[in-house]
């Protein structure tokens, strides 16, 4: 499966809806991106322009972002798609 990176943001209901229900966003996430399909493989809260970052394995591009625009309430910015293991050079 394709590797993805993520960045979002939360909108400003979202932060409010945590802070009433805390839990780990990790764990949201996960189980979102596991019933798609996928695998989490990092979920990190960020400071700064964005509020999350994530890798994750997934099968496309359309199950990363619908998968994620439910996990953050449509506060997802644009996917990223690392090249596959045969052409990824380091």
């Amino acid at each position: 499966m394709p590797i993805f990176i993520t960045q979002g943001r939360y909108t400003q209901s979202a932060f409010t809806e945590m802070i009433a229900r805390p839990e780990s966003r990790a764990e949201a996430v996960e189980r979102i991106i596991t019933a798609a399909g996928g695998k989490l493989h990092s979920y990190y809260m960020t400071f700064g322009e964005y509020d999350f970052f994530s890798i994750i394995d997934a099968p496309d591009e359309k199950t990363v972002i619908a998968a994620l625009a439910v996990a953050a309430a449509g506060g997802v910015s644009p996917t990223s798609k690392l090249p596959s293991p045969s052409t990824r050079r380091i």
